[in-house]
């Protein structure tokens, strides 16, 4: 006989009581993090234990199980599996008192605690493989495998070899390894932006940056496209997860893009890359960037500041391609009553603008920290937001705030569970020493060459990202490869945002694009193709963080001439690239002038005064031809 079918349940379809206990522990968790944003967090491990177990508990009460043959036992592990959760936390709660951690600094962790302790790795993997997916859990479980089996590795991988009892120890009631940096993080800055963008999204951002993107650029050939990449990225910045952006944004924008002729495959593609940018977009980019803040022990604001010049030269490239393609398919541009009036969009939403504002002036200006920052930007969305709708449909938001504090925490429960599990992996990384082995390899096999070290740690960055979430990703490749790259010269600021840069563009590589798989199920196309045009769309972001090794002035880091100056060749060096990619440039191109542009391309991005002066002359002379033709077939006609 064949298994039963199993399927996750979403949380309207789960018993009542369920979806009560969602209601109340996900209202309660925000609110309390909401509360430690304004008045300060609790002890480390405590803040970091109520978040994580809090959060744990929701995953089993959202991602339950159902069977087809309605067989019963799958529901009673469910609730196993929470009582265990409630179990657990009561017991390190206790254990995460400061007294007892102390205790356990001097005489070691009980035989009791070890066991605990291994039933909390156990269901975190088990909560992540539910909530994020199976990849990162094996990623986690080879780790672990390997901190065990330390003396059976090839020698430039072998250690001692640790025991399981050492490494629930070390991973459990130490700060190296569950409750380290990644999990910090997320119960602090990350948790707080994220209910920031459940707010904006319940309280009418979404409708509103569609509809503005739409009247900004709607009139203009390929204005669906364009819409998509402005909402997309704007979206993006607030939300931080690609794929999330895909399925909001996308609903509205790819039909659209196919409605006015482009095809299905390239809408979706457009979307897929437009949404993954928006994560290295400011002011809120995604959590990965809160984490590296941490991990560089700089200011939220100096990495989204660094973020600023990256992110232009990536949404450029995007919009320009998809500009010469609607240009050089000769697409309709949309009529009149298709697209919304600026004004009048302004007009309804100009509200949701103020707490963006405030947000940027308190991380940028007054260098708060990003807990108050997203709190009083918050407050601040709270209050014009009700003013307005009670001004407009004589009610109180009730509703959208209580809703928004239950999406804030259910969203946060894959992120939480992602960095729990990522700890897991650095603190294996840390104990046995793999950090310094990857690096002395990657020296090794590069030969010292930065674009060669460059390439091998892209590579890794990539393979992981294969089925990861972005932040996961990043924090893996951060501990093993940032070490690499500052030992061959480059800035620390540097190294972490090359890695930053890969973990998202994992999201469009093929063959696990799962920010194009995504797009491609709205579109109605074949996976695979879109992720394939999606990488097209999207290589600038392989081209530009390369640039970051070479010139640090593009992460705002050295003098502002170079930094003007290195910033317009390369914005003027992906004009050239998405030309050439798409084989128009104010003409129909021929294929040896692409080859020409896109030579240019390269020239123009490589940070050089003479080489970039050299790549800007074919392009001004593409310039020229296309002008002159237009020129002379208007005046033909």
């Amino acid at each position: 006989m064949s298994q039963p079918e199993e399927k996750a349940v979403t949380p309207a379809q789960a018993p009542a009581l369920a979806r009560w206990l969602i209601f109340a522990v996900a209202v309660g968790l925000s609110c309390f993090h909401l509360y430690t944003a304004a008045f300060g967090v609790l002890s480390p491990l405590y803040q970091r234990g109520v978040h994580l177990l809090g959060l744990l508990f929701l995953c089993f009460m959202i991602n339950r199980t159902r069977s087809a043959s309605k067989d019963p036992i799958p529901g009673i592990l469910d609730w196993g599996l929470t009582a265990a959760v409630i179990a657990l936390a009561v017991f390190m709660m206790q254990a995460l008192a400061p007294e007892m951690v102390l205790d356990r600094g001097i005489m070691g962790p009980s035989q009791l605690e070890i066991w605990v302790g291994a039933g909390l790795v156990v269901l975190i993997l088990e909560g992540t493989r539910r909530s994020v997916g199976m990849p990162i859990v094996l990623v986690a479980l080879v780790f672990l495998a390997y901190g065990v089996l330390g003396p059976y590795m090839p020698d430039f991988l072998a250690h001692k070899g640790y025991g399981p009892e050492r490494l629930v120890s070390y991973l459990v009631w130490t700060t190296e390894g569950v409750f380290g940096i990644p999990i910090a993080v997320s119960a602090t800055f990350v948790i707080v932006f994220i209910i920031f963008g459940a707010f904006l999204d319940k309280l009418g951002a979404g409708n509103f940056f569609i509809s503005l993107a739409l009247a900004l650029t709607g009139r203009r050939r390929g204005g669906p496209a364009l819409t998509s990449v402005v909402a997309s990225g704007l979206m993006g910045s607030i939300s931080g997860s690609s794929v999330s952006n895909v399925v909001t944004t996308g609903t509205f924008t790819i039909p659209l893009m196919k409605r006015t002729g482009y095809s299905a495959v390239f809408a979706g593609a457009v979307e897929a890359v437009a949404s993954t940018g928006g994560q290295i977009m400011p002011p809120v980019m995604g959590a990965g960037a809160f984490v590296m803040a941490e991990l560089l022990g700089t200011s939220y604001a100096h990495i989204a500041l660094a973020a600023a010049i990256p992110a232009v030269l990536y949404f450029a490239s995007v919009g320009l391609m998809v500009y010469f393609e609607a240009h050089r398919k000769q697409l309709k541009v949309l009529g009149p009553g298709d697209v919304p009036k600026a004004r009048e969009s302004l007009k309804k939403g100009w509200h949701l603008i103020i707490p963006l504002l405030v947000l940027v002036y308190l991380l940028v200006v007054r260098q708060l920290s990003p807990m108050l920052s997203g709190f009083y930007a918050i407050c601040t969305l709270v209050i014009t937001a009700s003013a307005f709708i009670l001004w407009r449909e004589k009610r109180f938001p009730w509703r959208e705030i209580l809703e928004a504090l239950k999406s804030g925490a259910v969203t946060a429960v894959p992120v939480a569970l992602a960095c729990a599990t990522a700890g897991l992996v650095i603190g294996v990384v840390s104990l046995t020493g793999l950090g310094v082995r990857f690096t002395q390899m990657v020296i090794h096999l590069s030969g010292g060459v930065l674009w060669l070290g460059g390439l091998l740690t892209m590579v890794a960055c990539i393979i992981l990202g294969m089925g990861l979430p972005t932040t996961a990703a990043y924090i893996i490749t951060a501990v093993l490869g940032v070490p690499a790259l500052t030992d061959m010269g480059v800035s620390p600021l540097q190294a972490h945002m090359f890695i930053f840069y890969f973990a998202i563009i994992s999201f469009i590589t093929p063959p696990v694009a799962i920010s194009a798989y995504a797009a491609s199920g709205i579109a109605g196309t074949n996976a695979m193709k879109t992720g394939f045009v999606s990488f097209k769309l999207g290589l600038a972001g392989f081209i530009v963080p390369f640039l970051f090794l070479y010139s640090p002035s593009i992460v705002l880091e050295g003098d502002i001439g170079h930094i003007i100056l290195n910033s317009c060749t390369a914005l003027l060096g992906v004009t050239a690239l998405a030309g050439g990619l798409v084989g128009w440039f104010a003409i129909p191109l021929k294929w040896w002038m692409r080859l020409v542009l896109l030579a240019s391309a390269v020239a123009l991005i490589v940070p050089n005064l003479w080489v970039s002066a050299a790549g800007a002359v074919p392009l001004a002379a593409a310039v020229v031809m296309g002008l002159s033709r237009r020129r002379a077939a208007a005046e033909g006609a």
